[in-house]
């Protein structure tokens, strides 16, 4: 009796202990069954959230990038521009997209470009709703993102070098070799020569597909090289500053030489009649005009224009005929050895632009008959400080009296002259030499300078006043993507 009720409470346990599996099982697989619905509505949703990227972003380059690459930097938009909606078939569509221009950048700073940009788009894809228990099962579920880029307008200053031609008229490659090294965004339109172990510690381009090596040994290059990059288009005539310049001093139709001396607080511009003697620097006796440096303007010179001084405020000087550099040109407060200044300490800023050729000046100042042999210290004797943005637009930066055979003037043997104390940068339309093997005695003299260069990094942010815009060979302006980014929803 007793073994009877034992086994009748165990079976009662045993069918209690199995109802509870029963329902845990059944609980367990509800479950199952309602997360796998979550877990698809889940993977659909993050599916279309990269969709949604992908398509802002295909509106930002389809429509905004495309839209800015297609205009002049005289037509690009002053305020907001709405472009046209696009559809990705079987994925989804962008719209809203738009181009802003940003004017607040710097808080009122002339070193920051006012040619910058802000695009805007927002993608949108959808995915049916089979979430079980939902009441929109079966619906379309919409999915948006916004993207943004911001982009600016590119100008020469945004390059520490660039050329359109890398040989001289007589077909001569001039190369970048051991001694050069470059700090700033390399670029021709030619191809570039690289001879030994020059080094590039900027961005290096060239519009053709190949460099020229000759004898190649470690050759630096701090990014990648890119080739058959875009055209830069070099103009004829600088046209913003000859529209912007106050005071345009003529030279006569070339009669008059124009001597422009940069003093601290204003530009003073002489004039001495051409094949005469030349008044010594710093003793003019013929003013045409002085006129206070500005905070941001130009000035212009119909003709061939010498150039030198200390210099205060932003301004951009354009000649007509060729630039002869016949001194420093120094920003006050630079190094008066060597040119060398803090970048976020300096507040002025020179462009200096050449409808034809900037040139050194062979005069004792800047180095005549093996000037850099007087000693390092001795800077008013050879060498030169170029603080300034340059711009040969017609030729070459170079420098005078090269010693070739052909020349009259023949100087000594060797011929160097010091260096050149470059903080800023040089475009030219055709590579121009600055030093040559000629009057040389071993293998490191010659004629001509050394080369410093420094690049003025701030031109990254803004180029000298009314300077050249980068263009390409339809005069559509090219562009530098600051950013890449996303709006948050409140943000859109």
């Amino acid at each position: 009796m007793d073994r009877h009720s034992r086994f009748n409470h165990d079976d009662g346990n045993i069918l209690i202990i199995s109802v509870v599996i029963v329902a845990l099982l059944v609980a367990t697989g509800m479950g199952f069954m309602s997360w796998v619905p979550d877990e698809r509505w889940d993977s659909a949703y993050e599916e279309a959230t990269v969709q949604a990227y992908f398509l802002a972003q295909t509106g930002v380059i389809e429509q905004g990038l495309q839209f800015l690459r297609t205009r002049t930097p005289t037509d690009l938009p002053q305020g907001v521009v709405y472009l046209p909606p696009g559809v990705v078939p079987n994925v989804g569509m962008y719209y809203n997209t738009k181009i802003v221009r940003v004017s607040y950048l710097g808080q009122g700073s002339v070193f920051q470009r006012t040619d910058t940009y802000d695009v805007y788009s927002t993608g949108r894809a959808e995915f049916a709703n089979h979430q079980l228990g939902n009441r929109r099962y079966g619906e379309q579920v919409r999915v948006e993102r916004t993207a943004t880029m911001r982009a600016r307008l590119r100008s020469f200053a945004n390059y520490m070098y660039l050329t359109h031609h890398e040989k001289t008229r007589f077909g001569e490659i001039i190369w970048f070799w051991t001694y050069d090294s470059l700090w700033g965004r390399t670029h021709s339109n030619d191809y570039i020569g690289l001879e030994y172990s020059p080094h590039f510690y900027g961005p290096v381009s060239t519009s053709k597909d190949h460099f020229i090596y000759n004898q190649p040994g470690n050759i630096h290059f701090e990014y990648p090289p890119q080739f058959n990059v875009p055209l830069v288009f070099f103009p004829m005539e600088a046209a913003a500053i000859r529209a912007a310049a106050n005071p345009r001093v003529s030279s006569q139709n070339g009669r008059l030489m124009i001597r422009v001396r940069f003093e601290p607080g204003s530009i003073s511009f002489w004039q001495y009649l051409k094949g005469s003697t030349p008044p010594e620097l710093y003793q003019e006796d013929s003013l045409v005009v002085s006129v206070p440096s500005p905070s941001w303007g130009a000035c212009f010179v119909d003709g061939d224009a010498e150039v030198y001084g200390v210099v205060t405020g932003c301004v951009t000087l354009g000649t007509s005929g060729d630039m002869w550099l016949v001194d420093n040109i120094r920003f006050e407060g630079a190094d008066r050895y060597n040119g060398w200044f803090e970048e976020d300490d300096m507040t002025h800023m020179l462009g200096l632009v050449s409808e034809s050729n900037i040139i050194i000046r062979d005069n004792w100042v800047n180095g005549r008959e093996n000037g850099r042999s007087s000693g390092p210290l001795q800077v008013n004797r050879h060498s030169i400080i170029i603080n300034a943005g340059m711009v040969a637009l017609g030729e070459s930066f170079t420098f005078e009296h090269q010693n070739d055979d052909w020349e009259l003037y023949q100087g000594p043997t060797p011929d160097e002259r010091g260096i050149i104390h470059l903080k800023g940068a040089v475009t030219q339309y055709r590579r121009g030499y600055v030093h040559r093997s000629n009057h040389g005695t071993g293998q490191h003299d010659g004629t001509g300078y050394g080369k410093d260069y420094h690049y003025d990094f701030r031109f990254d942010r803004r180029p000298p006043p009314y300077y050249l815009e980068a263009v390409d060979e339809y005069g559509h302006g090219l562009f530098d993507i600051i950013s890449w980014g996303e709006l948050t929803p409140s943000r859109r």
